[in-house]
């Protein structure tokens, strides 16, 4: 008898503790801090960051803002530092190529490509960082939902600081903001069932190197990551909806119907925007599919959804500066990929 007992003991504490995880409380009343968003915003678009460009000490400041904040929201290092210690930052090598024309503006962008460490005879190679951190879920553990963003943009140009206030400090702000958010509701208890990783890339302008480094040098196999969801320009109105700005831009992979339709219901269950499929097409004359790192996970067959508000006059200029963020809609937007990331991680 007292065998069996204990068996039973075992399986009730068992069915409890599955039945708390599946048991998650609601948190669609849970906001994104919109004074946390402008925090970071005006931090990473400052002067003192130089334009952030890759390789460069504007870079690595920003880096360094990054892993602090999530430090401080408790998240796990995930880059291997040596035998026994781990890091936030993960350095990859690259060059810098020609110069070309990117994009429907005809902007000018340095192009990079990733390359081996420097040797004497390419003296030429720099080296840069992304920038990762964990919470690891509860009984789903394994199985690992990234919000990501980049957090490099175009340095200077002589005297010229290209700050990047949208492009894409907006986007990296609103992963920092989610990570304290997530970490508000540990704090608590509340813990996603499976594992969010916070990540952020360098690289992006170069031509998406610090994600394509990623998704080649990966801390965990890709058939564990369930989605990305990407934030890259989320802080301003293109002219389309200037008038009516409570929008937000969405773009899928033509069979990620699932993840689609949770970021939708997420929507109507908490900030109600308007959802804009205009650009959500692989053969979109823009080529918005193909320009920031979702592309490297799509190209691997992982499920993407890609938020932005689209093109401005300030878009890769001097002039997108921080006092210009809408940030009553960066919230929105940023509380939009919380809760779509929350419902991802806990399925019913």
């Amino acid at each position: 008898m007292r065998i069996f007992y204990i068996r039973s003991a075992s399986i009730l504490i068992y069915v409890v503790f599955t039945l708390q995880c599946l048991a998650q409380p609601s948190v669609s009343e849970v906001w994104v801090s919109e004074s946390l968003l402008k925090k970071h915003v005006y931090t990473l678009a400052s002067d003192s960051l130089q334009g952030r460009e890759t390789g460069t000490i504007g870079q690595f400041r920003a880096a360094g803002y990054c892993l602090e904040n999530f430090n401080k929201n408790h998240l796990q290092p995930i880059f291997q530092l040596d035998s026994v210690g781990g890091s936030f930052l993960q350095k990859y090598y690259f060059t810098p190529a020609l110069v070309s024309f990117f994009g429907r503006m005809a902007v000018v962008a340095k192009r990079s490509e990733l390359s081996n460490p420097p040797s004497a005879e390419n003296s030429q190679v720099l080296f840069a960082h992304n920038v990762g951190g964990l919470l690891v879920g509860t009984d789903l553990k394994n199985e690992i939902i990234i919000i990501s963003a980049h957090y490099d943009h175009l340095g200077k140009q002589g005297n010229l600081i290209y700050n990047g206030a949208d492009d894409n400090a907006s986007g990296t702000a609103s992963v920092l903001a989610i990570a304290a958010a997530f970490d508000s509701l540990v704090q608590q208890g509340i813990k996603p069932r499976r594992s969010i990783l916070f990540l952020l890339f360098s690289g992006e302008e170069g031509g998406l190197i610090g994600s394509q480094y990623f998704v080649a040098a990966s801390p965990f196999p890709m058939s564990q990551i369930l989605c990305n969801l990407n934030v890259d320009m989320v802080g301003r109105t293109d002219w389309k909806h200037r008038k009516k700005t409570n929008y937000c831009y969405l773009i899928t992979g033509k069979s990620d119907t699932e993840l689609k339709q949770t970021i939708e219901i997420a929507n109507q269950q908490t900030v109600k925007l308007s959802i804009d499929y205009s650009y959500d097409s692989e053969n979109d004359p823009s080529q918005f599919y193909y320009r920031s790192d979702h592309y490297n996970f799509a190209k691997k067959g992982i499920p993407i959804a890609f938020f932005m508000d689209g093109e401005h006059p300030d878009y890769h200029q001097p002039s997108d500066t921080a006092d210009k963020i809408n940030y009553n809609i960066l919230q929105k937007r940023a509380t939009l990929i919380f809760q779509s990331a929350w419902m991802m991680a806990n399925p019913k």
